[in-house]
């Protein structure tokens, strides 16, 4: 089947493996009589994603998308007060589970072998972070709660691209940022202020029906 045909179908699915950050955040608050210090440190991880979608237009298109990622968090707070410190660092492991709906501009018609979009949409973002493990304790700090979870809206955007192979498949790369409420921060001493920013390079098979 040519390519200019395979493109000319109307619905798509896929999905694929990729790569996930998480932003991290930090906080500081100094007094005449004591100092606070807290942050976080996450670490890349793995992420699995799917979607589906239809073609309603030769520059637009909507789907929806599921994705799965699990990143390694490490909490550590601070705090000297009359001359006594607590401190702590806890790592925990996360994962984050999320589902989207998205619109999609493309900027070359579904005839081309190359097709560069840009997308935006909006979700429903699971948080989990569990299985923690104490490193530093010193004095008697206040440790955050052995698992903790959110379930919070959030806005995405993406630019990617579309590539065109033979028999009705395509690849597809995709970088997003998801930008949501901050269960980690919440969970700082003195809590942090940022908003939780996951930035994901997808990779993925597209199969056009």
């Amino acid at each position: 089947m040519a390519a200019a045909s395979c493109f000319a179908q109307a619905w798509f699915a896929g999905g694929g493996p990729g790569l996930s950050t998480l932003s991290g955040d930090a906080r500081s608050i100094i007094t005449p009589s004591a100092t606070a210090i807290s942050q976080y440190k996450p670490e890349n991880g793995a992420l699995l994603h799917a979607f589906a979608g239809r073609h309603v237009r030769d520059y637009l298109s909507f789907q929806g998308a599921v994705s799965w990622n699990r990143n390694a968090l490490a909490l550590l707070s601070s705090r000297t007060e009359s001359g006594r410190e607590s401190t702590y660092e806890q790592a925990y492991r996360s994962r984050q589970f999320s589902g989207a709906a998205d619109a999609m501009l493309y900027f070359r018609p579904r005839s081309s072998f190359v097709r560069p979009y840009l997308s935006v949409g909006i979700g429903m973002m699971s948080f989990r972070a569990f299985d923690p493990q104490l490193r530093i304790s010193k004095g008697s700090p206040a440790l955050p709660p052995a698992s903790f979870s959110a379930t919070k809206p959030g806005l995405r955007a993406a630019a990617g691209i579309d590539l065109m192979f033979r028999n009705g498949w395509g690849f597809r790369y995709a970088f997003l940022e998801t930008i949501q409420g901050n269960p980690v921060s919440a969970r700082l001493s003195p809590p942090g202020e940022r908003g939780l920013a996951n930035f994901q390079n997808l990779f993925g098979l597209v199969k056009y029906f």
